[in-house]
């Protein structure tokens, strides 16, 4: 879904959309973020879950960079740090992933979605509420 309208909607929407898709929002996806966390914990034992992890999480970068160059080359965000931004996006997702996982009543859905995209909205220059979806 988040690639067939990724030209016909606003670049703030579908990084949003990127932004859900990789928080345990569905249980579809906190079962992948099972799988995840899985996968860290035997990545720090062995050398081929390592290089999996790290792949997994270049293939991520990408994803969300495409949708800032995207947002950047359309004139929505501001010139910034690609790489930089991108590299934050996924480590704060991680971090509130992991709470969300564990059921921390201190830590909603909305409060996550809304810190986060409040860490990178400045940076990008775009709406700094999390876009409606």
């Amino acid at each position: 879904m988040i690639q067939r309208d990724a030209d016909s909607v606003p670049a703030s929407l579908v990084l949003a959309r990127i932004l859900n898709s990789l928080l345990p929002t569905d249980p579809e996806l906190r079962q992948d973020w099972r799988l995840w966390q899985e996968l860290w914990v035997r990545a720090l034992r062995d050398g081929t879950a390592q290089h999996l992890a790290v792949d997994l999480y270049d293939q991520l970068h990408t994803w969300v960079g495409q949708a800032i160059k995207r947002g950047i080359d359309s004139g929505e965000f501001a010139d910034c740090d690609v790489d930089a931004t991108s590299t934050l996006l996924l480590a704060l997702c991680d971090g509130f992933g992991i709470r969300l996982m564990l059921g921390d009543p201190k830590v909603g859905l909305d409060g996550a979605q809304a810190a986060i995209w409040g860490a990178i909205a400045p940076t990008l220059g775009g709406p700094p509420e999390f876009p409606a979806m």
